[in-house]
């Protein structure tokens, strides 16, 4: 049975920020040197492309199965989110003759780190709201006595 699904919006934070990022980066480096950017936008296009490929198989269909079907499918959808960002990084690299590859590689790494720095940062601030939370619950309880 398949079913319809969205991608969870956790994840789709993490896709928006590092779309975020490499936009930010790309403005950046277009008002130094408008080919330093499109290496730039390059590198994030090669991160981002195969994560939204990944999240896409495997949240837009929920299959009911055993546990080893779709842990296998979670290995295919890696293995071919990898050879995909193999594939973009080897047709930019072979393609694009005038590519910085400084500015590709690190905008890459930094689009890259949204995928462990959003959640951090998110959780972060969760902690920091609820503890606000928790000291009005405090305030609004000690009026009321």
């Amino acid at each position: 049975m398949v079913q319809k699904l969205t991608i969870p919006p956790q994840i789709q934070s993490i896709l928006v920020w590092q779309w975020l990022i490499t936009i930010c980066i790309t403005a950046v480096l277009f008002i130094v040197k408008r080919d330093v950017a499109l290496s730039a936008f390059l590198g994030g296009l090669v991160c981002t492309v195969p994560n939204i490929y990944f999240a896409r198989q495997l949240f837009t269909k929920r299959r009911i199965a055993v546990a080893h079907t779709l842990l296998r499918s979670v290995y295919v959808a890696e293995f071919i989110k990898l050879g995909l960002a193999i594939a973009l990084l080897a047709i930019v690299l072979i393609n694009y003759k005038e590519v910085h590859p400084i500015a590709l590689f690190v905008t890459y790494f930094i689009t890259h780190s949204c995928m462990w720095a959003v959640p951090l940062i998110s959780h972060q601030f969760k902690i920091k709201s609820n503890k606000s939370k928790h000291k009005i619950s405090k305030k609004t309880f000690n009026q009321t006595l």
